[in-house]
């Protein structure tokens, strides 16, 4: 990356973290480099044995967990069934100061009973529900309210998992988890100092026992001599997760003298080094214990893109399009009244009503994005804006969610003016899926044969090239793992 490219990136992190920015020890530019070194080599050891999931942002060896399937595939709906939590582990991300319980919330929306949970999996089509907290089995029976009123509305259709750290999971609780139809159990042994019996009794009662635990650096050796015996007892799968900073946990990640990468997520590097070292390991001593490394990079671009998937479809507009990323695009139309007429009279001939919609005044007309080939681009004006799918409540006390619920759509990005030729790079790169450096070289090109004054020509086309990478984010998910910097 050079040294303009990192700059704007730095930029924009600052922008997206805000205060805690200054206080985070994020790699310089040397030790971007070495860490991009060892990182490489790790990978090309693992290389012909490990998996690459979701654009390469997921590595496993072995099977994905049913859950991690449908959390990857746009399926999972996260329930914070509690907030309170027996244990304060460094890692957590979560404000562990707070001592009030809350109603159980999925996407930020509370449910007052088990049947508002009902309506809310319904109306978003969820196939998978992971129950966390906070430690879940602290309400016990909130947990077996919810997951019994599930399975009578639907049966086995719906996978269902809870994440513990296992110190409240004795014979009584799995046993009634089990009856009520949970499907899976999800242990972090790192919260209770790697004491694996629990597992015991878990795979006694519920059907699969997953480990999943925080990539902690410190403890590669502890987690390296349990893997074997973690196989032998039958645990079915082993989920590492990046160590990330959030407001509530940077300055205890901070102490241990962790290096950070610039990213959104805040990702500790050395997180990712203990867990691609673990996945190196299992491979030389033929562990096949399956083992999933879940990087703080796969749940910015897949877990966000699920929560816009779900809420864009019942928001959006016929002539509005969902990106690969999920964000809502649309395309707008300026011009005079008449170059308006003349253009609905040829969509009214050549195109389906839905996929346009002309303003009162005759001045606009937002369009799907097949019919940009019919604007009289000698005159208009086009704008393209991105919309990001948001949910909430109306703002009344006291309404049943079915009557209050409410799924809105807010523009990140609008701009307007783009030419013929940028538009026709934009077809290219982000619907027809032509590599970058090809679909730049053909807008050149075009550029060129307009002629005119090379200067002017060369910074509109700079201007506008800019603008069509910025838009790659709402456009694209991106590949592989974070890139260091």
């Amino acid at each position: 990356m050079d040294k303009v490219m990192r700059a704007r990136r730095m930029e924009s992190i600052h922008r997206q973290v805000g205060w805690i920015y200054k206080d985070i020890p994020w790699f310089s530019e040397d030790e971007a480099r070495a860490a991009n070194e060892q990182r490489e080599g790790l990978l090309r050891d693992l290389s012909g044995w490990i998996a690459y999931s979701f654009k390469g942002s997921k590595l496993h060896c072995g099977d994905l967990s049913p859950g991690c399937s449908i959390c990857g595939n746009g399926g999972w709906g996260c329930n914070f069934i509690n907030r309170l939590c027996n244990r304060n582990c460094f890692y957590c991300p979560q404000d562990r100061s707070i001592m009030a319980e809350s109603e159980p919330q999925t996407d930020g929306i509370f449910f007052k009973s088990p049947s508002e949970h009902i309506f809310f999996l319904k109306t978003f089509q969820i196939k998978g529900v992971g129950f966390s907290g906070g430690e879940p089995l602290l309400v016990l029976d909130r947990l077996l309210a919810h997951i019994k009123e599930i399975r009578r509305e639907f049966g086995d259709s719906i996978y269902l998992w809870v994440y513990t750290n296992g110190d409240l999971a004795d014979r009584d609780s799995l046993e009634e988890l089990g009856q009520a139809g949970l499907n899976e159990i999800r242990l972090d042994l790192s919260a209770r100092g790697y004491d694996l019996s629990p597992i015991y009794l878990m795979k006694k009662h519920i059907p699969t026992v997953t480990v999943e635990i925080p990539a902690i650096p410190e403890d590669f050796e502890r987690v390296k001599n349990l893997l074997a015996k973690m196989e032998r007892m039958g645990v079915d799968f082993l989920n590492l997760h990046q160590l990330h900073a959030s407001e509530n946990n940077y300055r205890a990640l901070c102490k241990r003298n962790y290096h950070f990468v610039h990213d959104p997520s805040i990702s500790v590097f050395e997180s990712e080094l203990m867990a691609l070292k673990l996945l190196a390991f299992a491979r030389e001593f033929r562990i096949e214990l399956p083992i999933n490394y879940c990087s703080s990079v796969y749940k910015r671009r897949f877990q966000g893109h699920d929560h816009r998937t779900r809420f864009a479809s019942i928001v959006m507009n016929g002539w509005e399009e969902i990106t690969e990323a999920a964000y809502i695009r649309s395309f707008r139309v300026l011009d005079s009244t008449d170059k308006i007429n003349k253009l609905v009279g040829i969509l009214n001939a050549n195109s389906p009503r839905h996929l346009w919609k002309c303003n009162n005044n005759m001045t606009e007309l937002s369009i799907h994005n097949s019919l940009l080939p019919y604007v009289d681009w000698s005159s208009a004006a086009v704008e393209i804006t991105y919309f990001e799918p948001r949910i909430g409540l109306n703002g009344c006390e006291n309404v049943r969610l079915e009557d209050s619920l409410m799924v809105t759509k807010k523009i990140i990005y609008q701009n307007r003016g783009w030419s013929k030729m940028a538009i026709d790079c934009w077809q290219r790169l982000y619907v027809q899926k032509i590599p970058q450096k090809e679909a730049f070289a053909s807008f050149m090109q075009s550029c060129l044969k307009l002629g005119g004054n090379l200067r002017d020509l060369m910074t509109e086309m700079q201007k506008e090239t800019t603008e069509l990478i910025k838009i790659s984010k709402f456009e694209e998910i991106g590949g592989g793992l974070i890139e260091i910097c």
